[in-house]
């Protein structure tokens, strides 16, 4: 079946939409567009398959009426799972690019359902390709918003709080990441050379994000500094979802990794630096209040969580020097302060 040429969204009677998807936040941000497209179609039930457990929470907070499948990593006890689900879907969304094992899931549940376009006419970045699948499957005949990440879910009042803490603007720093990705977690002793500059040069207060799993190291990350810095750096930790977009809507500027901050404040198009690493092209905003920066050592954008080749040790993000950063917060952010 030629999916570009049909009318499978089209048709009259129930229509299962199945979405092979990662479950953090960023995954979850960058595919609102998507989701919200599909669900102008009253007759379009959609499901979204993925292996994280920690997904719940952050689907009911962003999406409304879109049934999880939760896949056990267990290979032994993901196919009684597989041959549940076979042959139950009408599409199968796999977006545009898309790992090799998510591709043959894909092809197990319904090789013939299977969307996974990518379209050279667009940037690379996934929202812009969304934003033409969506187009090409007959869900919308244009682009249907003025920034395609498909907005927040609460409303606008709150979001739009701009009491500065305690009378003196603020930046949100995001300098935590998993553990195993180590081409994109930006070494601590920088963020912490990086974090006094801004203290010692600038009236800024610091709002320094993260989950309670990262309490104690960031905690030992503010401690070992040793700075007299007052009531000036607080950390925000395992925040509900609308209060971090709420901290993040009200600061000057945000500083992180390429992670869900990061995308939840391009939504938010607040003036943001982002230390990329290894991220894809695919993965990093293009959009003006986004400056992407790496070390420049390597720019093979492997998106590995560990280096592929041999005795690099991740120079892209280990070999970005903290004075390097700190000339894309002046340029970019406190210009604007």
């Amino acid at each position: 079946m030629d999916l570009s040429k049909s009318d499978i969204l089209k048709k009259t009677g129930e229509i299962r939409v199945a979405i092979l998807w990662g479950a953090g936040l960023g995954d979850l941000l960058i595919l609102r567009s998507f989701v919200k497209a599909l669900q102008t179609k009253k007759n379009i039930f959609i499901y979204l398959l993925t292996t994280a457990s920690h997904l719940p929470q952050l689907l009911e907070d962003l999406y409304e009426n879109v049934t999880l499948i939760q896949f056990p990593t267990n290979y032994g006890l993901l196919f009684p799972v597989i041959k549940k689900w076979r042959g139950k879907f009408d599409l199968i969304y796999l977006g545009p690019f898309p790992r090799w094992k998510t591709r043959l899931l894909g092809s197990i549940l319904g090789h013939l359902q299977v969307w996974d376009r990518r379209h050279r006419a667009c940037p690379l970045f996934l929202l812009e390709q969304i934003q033409a699948d969506i187009m090409e499957l007959g869900l919308r005949e244009k682009s249907f918003e003025q920034f395609p990440y498909g907005g927040l879910p609460w409303s606008k009042n709150i979001l739009a709080e701009k009491e500065e803490k305690e009378g003196t603007p603020f930046l949100v720093l995001h300098i935590s990441s998993k553990d195993r990705w180590e081409t994109t977690r930006w070494p601590l002793p920088q963020w912490q050379s990086l974090v006094k500059r801004i203290l010692q040069e600038t009236e800024l207060s610091i709002c320094i994000v993260g989950v309670d799993s990262e309490k104690e190291m960031l905690r030992s990350f503010i401690h070992d500094m040793k700075l007299d810095a007052g009531n000036r750096i607080e950390l925000c930790i395992s925040m509900p979802l609308q209060e971090v977009c709420s901290l993040i809507s009200a600061s000057a500027g945000v500083i992180c990794h390429n992670s869900g901050i990061l995308h939840l404040a391009t939504l938010l198009k607040k003036q943001t630096v982002c230390i990329t690493g290894s991220s894809a092209k695919f993965w990093r905003p293009p959009y003006p209040w986004v400056k992407n920066i790496t070390s420049g050592e390597c720019n093979i954008a492997c998106n590995r969580y560990k280096c592929p080749i041999p005795f690099f040790y991740a120079k892209c993000i280990r070999k970005l020097p903290a004075v390097k950063v700190w000339q894309a917060v002046q340029d970019h952010l406190l210009e604007i302060v």
